[in-house]
C-alpha cells in the first residue's frame, strides 16, 4: 500500500506551505481554491517522486478505493469554539490547514473541489457539527445517519439529467476533514462491493433497472426551490449501474424508492438497505485526518453524535471533489458566482 506515503507527502506539503506564508496570504490563496489545489497537488506529486513512488500509481489507488483515510496530515491548531450551523467556516489557522489539505489532495487527484448553489448557498466547505435546538436539522445533526450517497438526485458523472440538462453530476468524492472529535464518533462506511455480495443476482438485477424515484436531500431543498422553483426528483432511474470502474451506486434510505411501490423492486431496495447496514464499518475521523469517501463505490453514514454543541464538541468540515473534464459550462452557475459553484 502506498497510502502512508501519500499521507506523508500531503503532511509535508501542507506544513511547507504554512511555513512559507502569512495568515493573510493564506486567506487570499484560499479565495482561489482551484489554483491553490492545482499548485499544491503538483507539490505532492514532486514529494512522492522524491520518495521513489510513482504518482500515477498512487493516484489510481486512491481513485479506485471505496474510501481512504489519510491520518494526521495537518495540525488543527488555533480553533475557536465549534460552530453551531453549517456556515460560515471560521477563518482561523486550524480551519485553513484542514481546507488546504483537502484542496491539495483533490489537486493531486486531478479533481476540482466543488459545491452546489442549492446547498448551503454554494459554500465550498461546510461545518458538520451538532446543531442546538429542536428542529429537523438539529435532530439529524445529533442522531445517527444511515447509509447514503451525497447529492443523490443528481446524475452520475458523464450522464445528463432527464429533466434539466444543466443539472451537474453528483460529486465523485465526499471529503471529510477532522478538526475535533472528542468522543470518537464514527463515520460509518459501507463498501458497495461488500453489500452486493450479500444480495441475490435477482436483487442486483432489479436495482439496475430504471424504476426508482430519487429525491433531494434535506440540505438541498430550500436552495432547490429558490433556483429551480421546485424540489428536484429523478424519476425512473437505477440505483446501480455498470461503469468502467465497476458497479456504481446512488442511494439514500430516505430519498430512494421504487416509482411503482411494491413488488420485486421494493424488495430489492429493502434487501440492499439491510445489506448496507450489515457491512457498515466505523471510521473515527480524528483531528488532522482527511477521509476521502467514493460517492460511487461506497455509502456513508454516521454514528450517534449526541447533544453536545459548541465549545469543544465534534467538528468536521465537508467538501466535494469532481472530475470536471466532461462538465459543460452550463452546469456551473457562473455569473457572479465562483466557478466551483455547480448548478443548481
Amino acid at each position: 500500500m502506498t497510502l502512508p506515503m501519500l499521507a506523508e507527502a500531503v503532511r509535508a506539503v501542507v506544513a511547507a506551505w504554512e511555513q512559507g506564508t502569512t495568515f493573510g496570504q493564506r486567506t487570499n490563496a484560499l479565495a482561489s481554491p482551484g489554483e491553490l489545489g492545482a499548485a499544491l497537488g503538483k507539490s505532492i506529486e514532486e514529494e512522492l517522486m522524491s520518495a521513489g513512488e510513482d504518482p500515477s500509481a498512487v493516484r489510481q489507488e486512491v481513485i479506485s478505493a471505496p474510501f481512504v483515510l489519510l491520518a494526521g496530515v495537518f495540525t488543527p491548531a488555533e480553533l475557536p469554539d465549534t460552530p453551531e450551523w453549517f456556515t460560515p467556516v471560521p477563518d482561523t489557522g486550524g480551519t485553513q490547514s484542514g481546507r488546504v489539505a483537502a484542496l491539495a489532495v483533490h489537486g493531486f487527484l486531478g479533481m476540482e473541489t466543488v459545491s452546489y448553489g442549492s446547498e448551503n448557498s454554494g459554500e465550498l466547505f461546510v461545518n458538520l457539527t451538532a446543531i442546538p435546538g429542536e428542529g429537523k436539522f438539529s435532530r439529524k445533526s445529533q442522531g445517527r445517519l444511515r447509509g447514503h450517497t451525497d447529492a443523490v438526485s443528481f446524475p452520475f458523472n458523464g450522464e445528463t439529467d432527464a429533466s434539466n440538462s444543466r443539472i451537474a453530476p453528483s460529486p465523485d468524492l465526499v471529503t471529510l476533514v477532522g478538526l475535533r472529535n472528542p468522543k470518537a464518533v464514527p463515520t460509518t462506511v459501507m463498501v458497495l462491493e461488500e453489500a452486493l455480495a450479500k444480495l441475490s443476482p435477482e436483487d442486483v438485477h432489479e436495482l439496475k433497472q430504471d424504476q426508482f424515484s430519487i429525491g433531494s436531500q434535506a440540505t438541498f431543498l430550500e436552495g432547490m426551490r429558490d433556483i429551480l422553483g421546485d424540489v428536484h426528483i429523478a424519476i425512473d432511474e437505477p440505483v446501480l449501474k455498470d461503469a468502467p470502474i465497476g458497479t456504481i451506486v446512488r442511494f439514500s434510505h430516505s430519498n430512494v424508492s421504487p416509482t411503482e411501490p411494491g413488488g420485486t423492486a421494493e424488495t430489492a431496495a429493502e434487501n440492499f438497505a439491510k445489506a448496507c447496514g450489515e457491512v457498515a464499518k466505523p471510521v473515527a475521523v480524528g483531528p488532522g485526518d482527511v477521509v476521502l469517501v467514493s460517492n460511487r463505490l461506497c455509502l456513508h453514514g454516521r454514528g450517534e453524535v449526541g447533544d453536545d454543541t459548541g465549545g469543544h464538541s465534534r467538528w468536521l468540515l465537508r467538501t466535494y471533489a469532481l472530475d470536471t473534464s466532461q462538465l459543460d459550462d452550463s452546469q456551473r452557475h457562473l455569473g457572479d458566482r465562483p466557478s466551483h459553484v455547480l448548478f443548481p
